[in-house]
């Protein structure tokens, strides 16, 4: 688990212009400009089938701001996506899962056409394994903080 003050740190887009408050109710400054965050979180998925990385991944994305949905499978993500209103602006994917990997949950979204509604970026302890055709790019596990953070803001950015 990263140190607290790694875990505390915003995405370097962003600095928090005051901690005083709940972060629902922060305002951040990005480029000199006030940004408040309190109506709308950006909405991710975390799909990740090792409880203690998808926790403390959770944890560290919440206290970023983030809205955070977990699943612990393909399978689980699909059920969790059809009760959504919208889909989320990012999934967050491991390859290697049982029950549904992260190959069949992105043929899943090809074949619903959901994939053109999302980004997905791979999370993996497995860098010589292929990408799925259409993902976003890839993060190599451990994921250090400071990429998955940057990565999270570029494919969020129009969110």
């Amino acid at each position: 688990m990263a140190h607290e003050s790694q875990r505390l740190r915003a995405a370097p887009r962003y600095r928090a212009a005051r901690r005083s408050r709940p972060l629902e109710t922060q305002e951040f400054v990005t480029y000199g400009a006030c940004v408040s965050i309190s109506q709308h979180r950006i909405p991710l998925l975390l799909v990740e089938n090792n409880e203690d990385v998808r926790e403390a991944l959770r944890e560290i994305l919440e206290s970023e701001g983030y809205r955070v949905l977990t699943a612990v499978n393909g399978q689980d993500a699909l059920n969790l996506l059809a009760e959504q209103e919208r889909m989320p602006a990012l999934v967050l994917l491991d390859l290697v899962m049982p029950v549904m990997d992260g190959h069949a949950f992105i043929e899943h979204l090809r074949g619903t056409g959901a994939l053109a509604l999302t980004r997905v970026l791979v999370l993996t302890a497995h860098p010589t394994l292929p990408l799925p055709r259409g993902v976003a790019g890839r993060l190599e596990k451990p994921v250090k903080l400071e990429a998955l953070l940057d990565a999270i803001a570029v494919h969020t950015a129009s969110a």
